[in-house]
């Protein structure tokens, strides 16, 4: 059985997000724990800035012990929930009253969407599909999943590459970072039409793809950029693969602290928490606006705290802030979005026969059963002919039994050998669409590449 545990941002705050935030090597450790948990078969863990997600397989032998499956899993699901609150020191009451969770066909449907960003903030952007690439990769090569979550997985990549293809969900994609530059750029217009004469001035901290689409956008619009990064020869081949080494000044990182009031706006996106404290921020007689963009937060304050502190002047915008912008985005798009939520629907019922088709027993049963037909048939004509009397009917049934059971043996053995390896479900597919098993291929319907995109610090 499947099944999904999900905190996000749309039933979990940023904070509590905040604190469930992994990177990758307590992924590997945290995946380590889950995987030793009674009923737990594979696991994969999804850390981003908008969700803390845990995919797993359950073992059907757990789950057929006593009562209801459902009840069974749930326990299962619960199980997780505390070692993950353990973990991460967080109430376990907090995270069971948090918590959703999916089961089975929901746990297909609700992975599917995510991975089509049909969940995602912004819905249509493509950055969710490489981080659940990345995820599913990390927990392969660690050996925490296998066939069941592979199979999960490739299928969900596929669905989300025709959600991509068949609708125009992700045309002029829109994304987080870009509507926080888009925020921005009223920003500084307005800023222009009070001091024309004043230039004004950004910075962006940090190069993975938020910093790369902020740096971009804020290029594009002709705007005086700084970039900053933890390793400034990062920052530099950035810029000079993107070829604005002319273009956009490098502030060293070491001297941040010093220089933080010296931009007008400023882009935050950086793995690794908190860079800026309150004490930092200075007064200031002009307007400014502050991105937090990153997963733990890299600012130790917010607007509220900096208006306490007197500080008016400096409004600071996290994640979650940017979801009215974010709705705008859906209302506009929301005939694609029903059109792709159509498209998983079906690649949810899809998956699901086909995993059905996969299973051994179903295709052994009807080759034997199409053997004994045949056999039947023939002994039938054979005695209508008079090629053989009725008397002998038995005998002939029970030769021609040992026979096709006897030609039968290894193919069978063989099937059950393919059982638990995903290398060769195309095999049993083709082989459950020869016998009449399924009634539609889809042969590597699930294959797809890992996304090797590494973001940059």
């Amino acid at each position: 059985m499947y099944a999904v545990i999900s905190f996000s941002h749309k039933n979990t705050d940023v904070a509590l997000r905040e604190r469930l935030h992994f990177n990758d090597d307590e992924n590997i450790q945290f995946l380590q724990v889950l995987h030793n948990i009674n009923g737990v078969l594979e696991v994969v863990l999804l850390s981003t800035c908008n969700r803390c997600e845990i995919y797993a397989l359950l073992k059907k032998d757990n789950l057929s012990q006593i009562g209801s499956t459902d009840i069974q899993a749930n326990k299962i699901c619960n199980d997780i929930i505390y070692s993950l609150a353990t973990f991460k020191n967080v109430s376990q009451t907090i995270l069971i009253d948090t918590a959703i969770i999916e089961l089975n066909t929901n746990a297909i449907h609700h992975v599917f969407c995510v991975a089509s960003s049909l969940m995602s903030v912004v819905v249509g952007e493509t950055q969710i599909s490489g981080q659940m690439k990345e995820a599913y990769k990390l927990s392969y090569n660690n050996n925490l999943c296998s066939k069941g979550l592979t199979r999960l997985f490739h299928f969900a990549f596929r669905c989300a590459a025709n959600v991509r293809s068949l609708t125009d969900i992700s045309k002029n994609h829109v994304s987080v970072a870009s509507i926080a530059t888009n925020i921005a750029f009223e920003f500084l217009g307005n800023q222009k039409r009070i001091d024309s004469k004043r230039n004004h001035k950004a910075l962006v901290v940090g190069v993975g793809e938020m910093g790369i689409i902020c740096l971009k956008n804020l290029v594009k619009h002709n705007i005086d950029t700084t970039l900053c990064n933890r390793t400034k020869q990062n920052a530099i081949a950035l810029l000079e693969e993107l070829e604005y080494i002319n273009n956009v000044s490098i502030l060293e990182f070491e001297y941040l602290e010093n220089n933080i009031n010296e931009y007008d706006i400023i882009f935050f996106a950086i793995a690794g928490g908190t860079l800026i404290t309150q004490d930092k921020i200075k007064k200031s007689t002009t307007e400014k606006i502050f991105f937090d963009l990153s997963i733990p937060r890299n600012l130790a304050f917010d607007t509220q705290t900096l208006i306490e502190s007197s500080i008016n002047n400096i409004e600071v915008i996290c994640v979650d802030d940017l979801k009215s912008k974010a709705q705008e985005h859906i209302n506009a798009r929301k005939e694609h979005v029903n059109m792709a939520m159509g498209i998983v629907g079906q690649f949810s019922i899809d998956f699901e026969r086909w995993l059905s088709s996969l299973g051994v027993e179903p295709i052994i049963k009807t080759m034997r059963h199409q053997a004994k037909l045949a056999s039947m048939k023939e002994i039938d004509r054979a005695i209508k002919k008079g090629f053989v009397p009725e008397a002998l009917r038995e005998n002939i049934e029970k030769l021609l039994h040992s026979a096709f059971n006897e030609f039968l043996h290894s193919p069978t053995r063989k099937l059950k050998n393919m059982a638990d390896d995903e290398n060769s479900d195309s095999i049993l597919e083709s082989i459950a669409n020869v016998f009449g098993v399924q009634d539609r291929v889809f042969l590597n319907r699930y294959k797809c590449e890992y996304d090797d995109t590494k973001l940059r610090d």
